[in-house]
């Protein structure tokens, strides 16, 4: 540390500081002095070695560091713990009262925490029969929280919350996630939601959210004559109720006397009204069709109007017949107010909740019928992401790529997809502001191991880009991903960077590796991801659980493909190839042939009885010998990265390569992909169940119809003012 100090102070890049850390969204806009002469570029150029160096050397240190905290974190949840188990113990001797006193005076526990100290340590105690699979473990609960250094402002948050949400956060924290306290009140929220949508709970957020707009618009005595307003709106409602009753009862007598004995009291409440809320709370509360406060509005004039009954025209011959019914709707449009709706099933309270912006979680009901969430995808390769996100539930708006032959898979295969073949740096994405989720696989070969490692100083480095689109679009989510170098701690300072430009454009945001072989992938491939949401949405989102199935191996999954000509000896091969392959490398333009592997892991390809050197144009003939290794054919080293059969690659076959070896496998990507779009919309799902659409041929095969359901079409009518 002190060498660091030392050489620190003597160059004049300071920017390893994180107070001094330039906006990332302007190192790629360096300005240019064309007037440098050689030996000056070559200062310079030496000069940015120098600080890459030292932040490689600052990661290290940091690294360090956290590895401390995160100890002082294990210890202090052991400790939230022993307090509760510290109680039982005194309890035997001790009363209550006494009990809390001393902790409260003499051990300067708060008050307030006392007791959410004991329930925690009852809620998740020592001995417990229940154990949960994490990291090749079983641990019980309590062991989970400690492993995880769960904070104890989230501990003793957690006792206070029912069984639940408690569950939910158990399962956030097992998948990776990084629970913050304000989470569980979104969590509690939501779950709430999910509840009264299945139940059919009557939604009082309706009449609290009139008077939340009365409060902000006159606190003096405010609250009261909202309610003595809306108490007035119900003494109207049930009365409608009551008309609509006896009209459908005998349409022919029509309760003239009774609307004209309702009208002046609808017409006083729209007088009343300005002078309690703001008529722009009014006209922006819409649900669906006529519903919301605006519908509450709407029917309110009708009624003071005594335009309450259509003119319907019916019959086969000339004239038509003529008939007059009471609008029966207008019932529903003032019980809205008060938690009603005509339409009270599980869908249809889950689109009003979403309608009003609203994310009940974990509901069995899908988005059908409501827009499907969007995305813009950048640097999108040969379409292994775009193929799992749409099999997610996603819709492209756009798929950005520079490669040409990258694009022309893209367009070749999804023929529906709205490919854009351009340099991402110049191309003006503006038309895009507020898509759902902007996702991408920006340049890996900065962080590869297989590179130089430059990081944020390499000319690839495209992560300054995705940083001025997410402050421009404002999408509601982001998910970017590359390779696992990104998290080494040679690249704390970028990545630290990253996240410090996020949370300043408003996003909570977190980095977690993902492994192939956990979402079936025959594979060893590790993707460090980058997953963001506005803030207020990151508490329903959890890191993809791994499948409980073991994924295939390298001779269960190209089995076929190896038979292909007739091999005599391909069971003793599949045999041989028992393990899952080393990731497959070499999707950078600098590379000039066709190589599966570095040095250190072209063993572990022989060990599976593959070749790593060059490609096979086929498989083995008829008559190749029992121990003949053979080479892969790109078809084969599609489907070790997940490609469908029928995904057809363009260009020559060294850009087929580059293509397959940069890309993001399609099941890895519809994991996360599932994840983002529960965080996004409530949906439930199973990701076993999901998986097999991928394994169908067409696309398109899960997104989300981009239509509402139609609202009945309008009668033959006018309206009729009464009298």
């Amino acid at each position: 540390m002190e060498e660091l100090k030392s050489r620190q102070a003597d160059d004049t890049n300071e920017h390893i500081l994180l107070d001094d850390v330039p906006s990332i969204d302007g190192m790629d806009n360096a300005p240019e002095d064309n007037g440098h002469a050689a030996d000056a570029d070559q200062a310079a150029a030496d000069d940015g070695d120098d600080a890459r160096e030292m932040e490689m050397l600052f990661g290290k240190e940091l690294s360090k560091v956290k590895d401390s905290i995160t100890r002082w974190r294990v210890q202090q949840a052991k400790a939230a713990f022993r307090i509760g188990d510290l109680w039982e113990e005194l309890s035997q001797d001790m009363k209550v009262g006494e009990l809390t006193a001393f902790l409260a005076n003499e051990c300067q526990v708060p008050r307030r925490d006392v007791q959410r100290y004991v329930r925690l340590a009852k809620l998740f105690p020592r001995d417990c029969a229940e154990r949960i699979a994490f990291r090749g473990e079983a641990l019980t609960p309590r062991e989970l929280l400690i492993q995880n250094g769960v904070a104890s402002s989230v501990l003793l948050d957690l006792a206070g919350q029912d069984e639940t949400v408690r569950d939910e956060a158990i399962r956030m924290i097992k998948s990776g996630r990084a629970l913050q306290a304000r989470e569980l009140r979104g969590l509690k929220r939501d779950i709430a939601l999910a509840k009264a949508a299945v139940e059919g709970t009557l939604d009082d957020r309706r009449r609290r959210a009139f008077r939340n707009a009365a409060a902000r618009k006159a606190r003096d005595k405010a609250l009261a004559a909202a309610d003595a307003w809306l108490d007035s709106l119900h003494a109207l409602t049930e009365e409608v109720c009551t008309i609509t009753q006896l009209e459908e009862e005998d349409p022919r007598v029509p309760q003239i006397d009774s609307v004209e004995a309702v009208a002046p009291r609808a017409a006083e409440l729209l007088k009343d009204l300005p002078e309690i809320v703001d008529l722009d709370f009014i006209t922006a509360s819409r649900e669906g069709f006529n519903r919301g406060w605006s519908g509450t509005y709407s029917a309110l004039q009708a009624i003071a109007e005594e335009k309450v009954y259509h003119k319907e025209h019916y019959g086969d011959g000339e004239p038509w017949q003529a008939t007059y019914t009471f609008n029966s709707s207008l019932q529903w449009q003032l019980a809205w107010a008060f938690g009603y709706d005509d339409d009270s099933g599980t869908s249809s309270a889950v689109e009003r909740m979403r309608e009003a912006g609203d994310t009940p979680l974990d509901v069995p009901v899908g988005v059908y019928g409501y827009k499907a969430p969007t995305v813009l995808e950048i640097c999108a390769g040969a379409g292994g992401q775009a193929i799992g996100l749409e099999a997610a539930g996603f819709k492209h708006v756009g798929l950005v790529e520079i490669d040409k032959d990258a694009a022309a898979t893209l367009r070749h295969n999804g023929k529906h997809w709205p490919v854009i073949e351009a340099d991402l740096r110049d191309v003006d994405l503006s038309q895009f502001e507020g898509v759902d989720l902007l996702a991408g696989g920006v340049p890996c070969q900065p962080f590869s191991q297989a590179g130089k490692r430059k990081g944020a100083a390499d000319e690839r480095d495209l992560f300054p880009k995705a940083m001025k689109l997410i402050r421009e679009l404002k999408p509601k989510a982001v998910m970017l991903e590359n390779v696992t170098g990104a998290l080494q701690a040679s690249n704390a300072m970028h990545r630290l960077r990253i996240l410090a430009r996020m949370a300043a454009l408003g996003y909570d945001a977190e980095w977690r590796i993902l492994s192939g072989p956990d979402f079936g992938l025959p594979q060893k491939r590790r993707r460090a991801i980058l997953v963001g949401f506005r803030r207020g949405i990151m508490h329903r989102f959890s890191w993809p659980e791994p499948l409980a199935k073991n994924a295939p191996t390298v001779g269960e999954a190209l089995y076929d493909l190896m038979a292909a000509n007739g091999w005599a000896h391909v069971d003793e091969w599949k045999e041989r190839a028992k393990g899952y392959a080393p990731t497959i490398i070499g999707g950078s333009q600098k590379k000039g042939g066709i190589d599966l592997a570095q040095p250190k892991s072209r063993e572990s390809w022989r060990e599976l009885g593959v070749d790593p050197g060059h490609y096979a144009k086929a498989a083995p003939e008829r008559d190749a010998p029992r121990d003949h290794m053979p080479k892969l054919t790109l078809e084969m080293m599609a489907r070790l990265q997940g490609f469908r059969d029928d995904w057809q690659l363009q260009g020559s076959n060294l850009q087929k390569f580059r293509q397959i070896a940069n890309a993001f496998p399609p099941a890895m990507a519809q994991a996360i992909g599932l994840s983002i779009l529960r965080a996004l919309t409530g949906y439930k799902f199973d990701l076993k169940k999901e998986q097999e659409r991928l394994r169908r041929k067409s696309l398109n095969l899960k997104a989300v119809p981009n239509y509402v359901e139609a609202y009945p079409a309008d009668w033959d009518s006018e309206e009729l003012a009464v009298g």
